[in-house]
């Protein structure tokens, strides 16, 4: 049993880092020159083999490096795509890290989202904060902490939806000013 909660904990984790995002942004509202975003993407995760994109890296002495294990750090290298597929158009990467709370409930996870996509090739998106294990069905929201490029001083929230076992998907909402 606590192997099926580790495996899905880190899928979790995986998509959660994974941030894909579809559709294009549009602005929801103009405040003076501020001007507000909504982006859905989503983040597909691999948790073993060849092409894994999240693998442990670090651990306590003596322990199993897992998803649900405290003290354990991953590395994170997601795809971001618009639909819910590998094969749905690519928009960029998350890259980052994660590292598990003391009950193996949560991480903390650090990234950066960086845009391929035409529309905002090179900008970035920073994120942080905690993502919750799948088992716990607790919706999971991350703090925009800044941006580079189209995204220059983003500030808002990512909110993470699991959408099955490898895939989640990202609701960015966000303010730019321009």
């Amino acid at each position: 049993m606590s192997k099926l909660m580790s495996s899905l904990f880190l899928v979790l984790l995986l998509v959660l880092s994974m941030t894909a995002f579809s559709a294009q942004a549009a602005p929801v509202e103009q405040v003076g020159s501020e001007k507000i975003i909504q982006l859905t993407y989503y983040a597909i995760g691999i948790r073993y083999g060849p092409n894994a994109t999240t693998v442990p890296v670090a651990g306590i002495n003596g322990k199993v490096w897992a998803s649900n294990t405290f003290g354990t750090i991953f590395v994170n290298d997601l795809l971001l795509t618009e639909g819910p597929s590998a094969y749905s158009p690519k928009v960029g990467q998350v890259r980052g890290l994660s590292a598990v709370s003391k009950d193996g409930s949560a991480n903390y996870i650090s990234s950066s989202v960086t845009f391929t996509n035409r529309e905002y090739n090179g900008s970035t998106l920073q994120r942080q904060g905690t993502i919750f294990n799948s088992l716990s069905r607790q919706p999971s929201v991350l703090s925009i902490v800044g941006g580079t490029g189209k995204f220059e001083g983003a500030r808002g929230s990512v909110f993470l939806q699991p959408y099955n076992n490898s895939i989640i998907r990202n609701i960015f909402k966000f303010a730019v000013f321009k």
